[in-house]
């Protein structure tokens, strides 16, 4: 049981190497005894980690050359999606980050459309006193639960249960990026007024408007993180 557990942080932590952009696609990754080295594990477990990551659609291996990261954006597989539901990584590659944030866009931006079509009395109600948490916040990271509440339930109340899991599903690291949004750019008020614009537009059934505000909380969210990439 412990060696899997070393083996399951060794892929984790090779995951993250991925996601982030220290190893790119078609990187040859370094000799299996520089990683054991490196990550303080057995060179067998590294071998049988390599193996896993291979299965999962990480890694190539070419044989008598060693290991190269595959092009898991164009092949990759179930498990590399879920890996990136749940990474944990503080930094994800710029490309990759924007390609998540257009996903948010995509299906937020369409369960706000809905929403404004669907939502009960009660149910808006209960987002605008999420959005009053995000308000009264005392301290920048208190408004990360109220907000990504606040999203989540976005999704529920469209009435598309797909949307409300897919969100779910990634809301993990959804959590990490608008944390990483309100350490790096802690501005309350603006972000407090822009929940508060959903909410405005979805009470008066106005669904291109609950859409545009929905983009725009996303983009500000979006706009803060771009202070972790100055070379995009």
């Amino acid at each position: 049981m412990k060696q899997e557990g070393l083996k399951k942080s060794f892929v984790n932590a090779m995951q993250q190497k991925i996601f982030s952009g220290e190893y790119q696609i078609g990187q040859q990754l370094p000799p299996e005894r520089v990683l054991a080295q490196e990550l303080g594990v057995s060179r067998s477990l590294v071998n049988t980690g390599i193996l896993e990551l291979a299965n999962q659609g990480f890694i190539r291996i070419i044989p008598r050359q060693g290991s190269i990261v595959a092009d898991y954006k164009k092949s990759g597989t179930l498990q590399v999606l879920s890996a990136l539901m749940s990474c944990d990584s503080f930094r994800l590659e710029y490309p990759l980050l924007c390609n998540l944030v257009d996903l948010r866009v995509l299906i937020e931006c369409e369960s706000a459309r809905l929403a404004s079509l669907h939502a009960s009395a009660e149910e808006i109600e209960t987002l605008r006193m999420l959005a009053q948490s995000i308000k009264n916040a005392a301290h920048p990271l208190d408004a990360v639960e109220p907000m990504v509440r606040f999203h989540y339930l976005l999704t529920l109340y469209s009435g598309n249960a797909v949307y409300a899991m897919t969100y779910k599903s990634f809301e993990s690291t959804i959590s990490r990026l608008v944390r990483q949004h309100l350490t790096l750019a802690p501005d309350i008020p603006k972000s407090a007024k822009l929940h508060e614009s959903i909410v405005l537009a979805l009470r008066a059934h106005d669904a291109e408007g609950s859409a545009q505000n929905v983009r725009l909380c996303i983009l500000h969210g979006m706009n803060a993180l771009k202070k972790l990439y100055p070379e995009s």
